[in-house]
């Protein structure tokens, strides 16, 4: 009987499928690096950055974020290692064996619905 063959995912999948799915968080956000960092914007409606570290079939995630602001950051945070863990294991097939975040900045909510909301970068 013959082998099915191999596969191979590449750390930028894992990376941008991490990516996109903290996207979908309401209050998690990221930052847009502009050129030689000027111009850099961070928002909620922005995706996080991800680095992935791959190892066989499992990896390490290391995840640079902002959060909307009043929100508890512990459970914010544990919602993100949960959605990721669970997540990228279903969709890559990969298992996530730690996730490292760096809360970057915090976007105050605005009764104004975003109009004149600054960053407490």
């Amino acid at each position: 009987m013959s082998s099915p063959g191999t596969l191979t995912i590449a750390d930028k999948v894992v990376e941008k499928t991490a990516s996109q799915i903290l996207k979908g968080l309401p209050g998690v956000g990221g930052t847009t690096s502009g050129f030689l960092g000027i111009g850099a914007n961070s928002s909620l409606e922005n995706r996080p950055s991800v680095d992935v570290t791959l190892s066989g079939r499992s990896c390490t995630l290391a995840v640079q974020l902002g959060l909307s602001y009043p929100s508890s950051i512990t459970e914010a945070t544990e919602t993100v290692r949960e959605r990721l863990s669970t997540e990228v294991e279903h969709l890559t097939g990969v298992t996530v064996r730690q996730v490292d975040i760096a809360v970057r900045w915090l976007k105050p909510e605005s009764a104004s619905g975003g109009r004149g909301a600054r960053s407490l970068a």
